[in-house]
């Protein structure tokens, strides 16, 4: 059948569905609709938004059969994966994958349906037991008590058709000669879980073959790691009899080398150094051919099968961001479940595709222009990988990074915590990477893929290397890392070279700052830094000297990556669009966090920072909310932190405040007649500010807590105050989007309010929250200096010859006593999570166009047009 006839046959067949009552029980008309010739474009194409849902609301018998069907055959296909059925199980994956969210649209986060609920579920199951009604059943190893072997049968007739179709897609994401090689299954499970087995191994004769310098630098390592493991407060593992496993079996169908595997077919997760192993475990634990193994000849099938399972979770896109809730959706809880098949493969193959994807020309032995001639399946691939791992790690309750193991040295979760409500064995897997190894891998990765955003255009040839389209999941993939995974926030931290992040974070911040398709990119973006600027040892690193060409309009500098930080989140409020006001204050709390480490700020940021200042000050800001001092006050603090901690290093930000000391001056003279004066010449009766203060101070997505240099919590007046402002504006509620834009988070708020004037109360709460004795102490000392310079030569100072008086003078004794340092580190909660909830969503709708796995017109988490 040519490809036009098979066209108009599929077509036939679907006209058929929507028109008529086709029984289920007229088999020729079934099997030929499976084995008609289709691709995904074709599918997508014929069954249109509307037809899907007359099907679903007008013959829902027929869509009944029709997902009955589907399902029956990938659960046929797992069990006896012969390949001259490979093509049907396709067109069974691509319908399937159509109709689906059609389905959820009716689904747990939807608006709810009898038939669908009957058909997905059935009403015999109780959805708070489908997903653990198996856990109990099974030991450690996925074996099954004798007593429960007689009833195997009964149980998987009653299995809900959604159970088997989420787990159908999870088998096949392994199954031979369709998305991997021929690989032996794994009986070492059977009968080996006994403490006297005699077969046992110790590890001690191995390590005698090994060459010493390779053991040395193991054991320094390990040592190395055990020390960080530490210092995080996780502690030596805790060994239990049996668990459920966190290791892959078998490691040969893993799809790409990277976090636990090397690039000879090596599997390094588990303990070797346990006292015991598995008998015949090597063949588990290493790849037996991996060239044939980390092959992409399965690439296409493994994209029609994730963007299936990608279809199965899309249940948040139809909740409310308000009325959201990460546990309700038993679609995601099935997926994410202990007892999810091939969990563990699945996570290492999908996270080690994205982390170990080089999209420069490396690969083509750097000729220019030659990824035009690629094939973009493996790119494909690599896009739906990190959209489906953000997905399967955005439900459910955070990992227990508490490293457990069973007898055997192998990473395990006790099953009680497995049954539990909320697990999520994908956030497990990733708090659980300990190894320095992986942990590098992992970085590393990140590094590779976000750098390339810039390293791309920074060539001779235009447009000769390609593009990486999927840098905002790689920030959400690492953003879920830093939270969920404790060992690598300190690991990037110490033991590599942090900058190598903060360069492309930056200059994506930089690039976007204007684009409103870009609002929620820069959003992660400042959490990302926020972050990372709550720990010490990141405003340490910063220091380091920054020489990287970006390819956008950075004002000139000679400073350190600190300068890059500071020059870019001040383009950021003067040139950025007015949707980023609510950022203001996280922008300056970064700054303000890394300000007591900062040994030398550069002209260009000491000038700008000086300017923020001015530009805070002004009547236009100041009296645009009864809040807008606070942007002050955490200028102060960067003025006072570098002033009294780095002032050796730092004579030009004290030459750029004595430049302007008339802006200080004018802040603490200010008494309430001027204020009165200045609000209302700002502000007529017939205008409202332009910059609402008060909308920037209540960014509800954001939670910062005071703590001290040793992590102890401060107990500041800000953080005193009540709550409820914080949560006054929840930008959950507040998405927008048109075709290029999906999330907007925290824009203006909407409606006219009571205009603000200044009174004796705000006056007084203004000069107790402004921290200006420090300055004004360096003021008083510093200015007649100055004076007395330029009195002696005739009003003409060379600024050099300032700058090297100012270096020559010491401040000590002539400031207050210091004060104590304070850092205000991001802390999560419920509307930070709505928050990257709906913004991943987001980005994965826009990213899945073709072919258009979900349709705008009943999505419910954000707002499109």
């Amino acid at each position: 059948m040519g490809a036009s006839a098979s066209k108009i046959k599929f077509r036939e067949s679907l006209t058929s569905l929507i028109s008529r009552d086709v029984s289920p029980e007229d088999a020729e008309f079934w099997d030929e609709l499976w084995k008609i010739p289709s691709s995904a474009d074709e599918v997508f194409e014929l069954l249109t938004p509307d037809n899907a849902r007359r099907l679903r609301d007008e013959r829902f018998d027929n869509l009944a059969t029709l997902f009955t069907q589907a399902t029956a055959q990938l659960c046929q296909i797992v069990e006896t994966p012969y390949t001259i059925y490979f093509d049907q199980a396709l067109n069974c994956v691509r319908v399937l994958t159509r109709v689906l969210p059609f389905l959820l649209e009716k689904g747990d986060l939807g608006d709810g349906d009898l038939n669908v609920e009957a058909l997905c579920w059935g009403d015999h199951v109780d959805g708070n037991t489908t997903v653990s009604s198996k856990k109990s059943r099974r030991n450690d190893d996925g074996d099954k008590n004798d007593d429960d072997e007689e009833d195997d049968d009964e149980d998987d007739s009653q299995e809900p058709l959604a159970l088997l179709v989420v787990h159908a897609a999870m088998h096949m994401l392994f199954l031979p000669q369709f998305t991997c090689e021929f690989y032996e299954e794994d009986d070492e499970d059977d009968e080996n879980d006994s403490d006297d087995d005699e077969s046992d191994v110790s590890f001690d004769e191995e390590d005698d073959a090994e060459d010493k310098d390779v053991a040395m630098e193991k054991k320094r390592a390990a040592k190395a790691d055990k020390e960080s493991q530490a210092e995080a407060g996780l502690g030596k593992p805790r060994r239990i009899r049996k668990g459920v496993r966190l290791t892959p079996h078998p490691a040969g169908i893993v799809w790409a080398p990277g976090v636990g595997f090397t690039n000879d077919g090596k599997c390094s997760i588990g303990n070797e150094s346990s006292k015991y192993r598995r008998p015949r475990s090597n063949k588990s634990k290493t790849v037996q051919n991996p060239e044939a193994a980390y092959t992409r000849k399965y690439d296409k099938n493994r994209i029609e099968v994730l963007r299936l399972l990608l279809a199965t979770c899309s249940d948040p896109l139809f909740s409310p961001a308000d009325e959201y809730n990460p546990l309700a959706s038993r679609w995601m809880s099935v997926a994410v479940a202990a007892d999810a098949p091939n969990a563990p493969c699945l996570f290492y193959s999908l996270l080690n595709t994205v982390i170990s994807y080089d999209p420069s020309n490396s690969s083509f032995g750097g000729v220019p222009y030659s990824s035009k001639l690629a094939s973009d399946s493996h790119v494909k691939l690599v896009d739906l990988s990190a959209q489906v791992l953000c997905v399967l790690l955005d439900c459910g309750l955070p990992g227990d990074p508490l490293p457990v193991e069973n007898q055997y040295g192998e990473p395990v979760v006790a099953i009680a915590e497995a049954q539990k409500g909320g697990f999520n064995i994908f956030r497990s897997l990733l708090a659980r990477i300990s190894d320095g190894k992986d942990l590098n891998t992992l970085y590393r990765g990140f590094v590779r893929l976000l750098r390339h955003t810039f390293e791309s255009k920074n060539t001779l040839l235009p447009s000769s290397q390609s593009k990486l389209e999927c840098y905002q999941e790689i920030l959400i993939l690492l953003w879920k890392t830093l939270e969920e995974n404790p060992l690598f926030l300190d690991f990037i931290l110490t033991r590599c070279d942090v900058c190598e992040l903060v360069v492309p974070i930056c200059y994506l911040m930089y690039t976007s700052r204007q684009d409103a398709s870009k609002i929620g990119l820069v959003h992660l973006c400042t959490f990302i830094l926020l972050k990372l600027s709550g720990e010490r040892s990141f405003g340490v690193s910063l220091n380091r000297p920054f020489r990287t060409k970006l390819p956008c309009d950075l004002p000139l500098f000679s400073g350190s990556h600190a300068d890059l930080v500071s020059i870019t989140l001040h383009k950021m409020i003067v040139n950025g669009s007015y949707r980023l006001v609510p950022l203001y204050s996280c922008f300056l709390t970064v700054v303000c966090n890394i300000s007591p480490y900062w040994r030398s700020m550069s002209l260009v940021s000491s000038v700008k920072l000086v300017n923020l200042f001015e530009l805070f000050s002004s009547p236009k800001f100041l009296y645009s909310g009864e809040k807008a001092y606070k942007h002050l006050a955490l200028l102060l603090e960067i003025f006072n932190n570098i002033i009294q901690y780095q002032y050796n290093g730092n004579q030009h930000l004290v030459y750029a405040i004595v430049r302007r000391k008339d802006a200080f001056g004018r802040l603490a003279s200010l008494t309430l007649h001027k204020a009165v004066q200045q609000c209302s010449k700002a502000f007529p009766a017939h205008l409202q500010p332009e910059y609402d203060a008060d909308a920037a101070e209540q960014v509800a997505a954001l939670s910062i807590q005071d703590v001290d240099e040793t992590g102890n919590p401060i107990q500041s007046a800000d953080s005193r105050e009540d709550k409820s402002s914080k949560r006054a504006d929840n930008p959950a509620k507040s998405w927008e989007s048109n075709e290029e834009t999906v999330v907007s988070v925290g824009s203006s708020v909407a409606g006219v309010k009571e205009r603000f004037t200044p009174s004796e109360s705000w006056l007084a709460e203004l000069r107790s929250s402004l921290p200006l004795e420090t300055v004004n102490r360096l003021l008083q000392h510093l200015v007649p200096v100055v004076d007395d310079m330029c009195e002696r030569q005739n009003g003409v100072v060379d600024e050099t010859e300032i700058l090297e008086v100012f270096k020559d003078i010491t401040m000590v004794g002539l400031l207050p006593v210091p004060h104590a340092i304070v850092i205000r580190k991001y802390q999560p909660n419920q509307y930070t999570s709505i928050w990257f909830t709906a913004f991943m969503w987001g980005v994965v709708f826009l990213r899945c166009q073709q072919p258009p796995i979900f349709d705008l017109e009943c999505i419910q988490l954000f707002q499109v047009s």
